[in-house]
């Protein structure tokens, strides 16, 4: 599947709308809505690689910078190089648990900030018979007891701070997460809490790492796409959300233009 996004916009989303809208046969209504979540914002997917590219070449001829990407290529997070176990060294990254496994700072090409969310919202309904002393005596005691139902819902949010490095020379990107991250080696004095770590790990990175370009914009963007799944039993149902795949694809998105790469 190939996916067209806007990287960033050179008009206001209402001026776009109509001119969009008609390349992609919808109403401008719907791609106000594609656009409502800031930039990069996906707005067309399409099996066809000419049809993308075609989309793609009318943007740009708006002003717009845009591009093209091939999901194919989109690696997830979870097969990304982990870095749980890093050491920033003097010129390069090293990890404590991948020995000889190094990522040079002049090989960083692209640093995407970014917030993985997930949600869980779960649906569980009892059933439990009672003795009714009214039904019973109701009954001449053919009915002694009724069924009662209960229903509880109970849902659980939470953020994730990730940093995406992408490299000049391809290849699997690298991912540093908020979580379950070992901060020893970030050469900075350790802080009281995992996202203050983070962030001067972050700090660390774009100062060892000075022409790599920097992003930030997924961290306070309103809206990811999402991927929903579906899991139950026994009466307990629960809906997994997770913006993470969705966060992957962007973070693709704004380093693909990064590097000035067309279609």
């Amino acid at each position: 599947m190939h996916v067209v996004a806007i990287v960033e916009l050179a008009t206001s989303v209402d001026a776009e709308a109509a001119a969009l809208a008609a390349d992609l046969r919808a109403t401008a209504y719907d791609v106000r809505l594609l656009l409502a979540g800031g930039t990069p914002a996906v707005v067309r997917s399409t099996p066809a690689e000419a049809g993308a590219a075609e989309v793609v070449a009318k943007l740009r001829a708006r002003g717009h910078d845009a591009v093209a990407v091939d999901t194919a290529a989109v690696v997830a997070s979870a097969t990304m190089t982990s870095m749980r176990r890093f050491r920033l060294e003097r010129d390069g990254i090293s990890l404590d648990d991948r020995p000889g496994v190094t990522l040079p700072y002049d090989d960083i090409a692209t640093l995407v900030s970014a917030v993985h969310r997930r949600r869980s919202d779960t649906s569980t309904e009892t059933r439990e018979r009672k003795f009714d002393p009214a039904r019973a005596i109701m009954s001449g005691g053919v009915l002694l007891s009724k069924t009662t139902r209960t229903a509880t819902r109970t849902a659980t949010e939470d953020r994730e701070g990730v940093l995406y490095l992408f490299r000049r020379s391809g290849g699997a990107p690298w991912l540093l997460r908020e979580r379950g991250t070992s901060w020893a080696g970030h050469g900075e004095p350790l802080a009281p809490s995992e996202s203050e770590n983070f962030r001067a790990a972050v700090a660390a990175l774009r100062a060892r790492a000075p022409r790599a370009v920097y992003d930030d914009r997924l961290v306070s963007r309103k809206s990811t796409p999402e991927r929903t799944a579906v899991a139950g039993g026994g009466g307990t149902t629960t809906v997994h959300t997770s913006s993470e795949g969705g966060t992957d694809l962007l973070a693709h998105v704004i380093a693909l233009a990064a590097r000035g790469a067309g279609v």
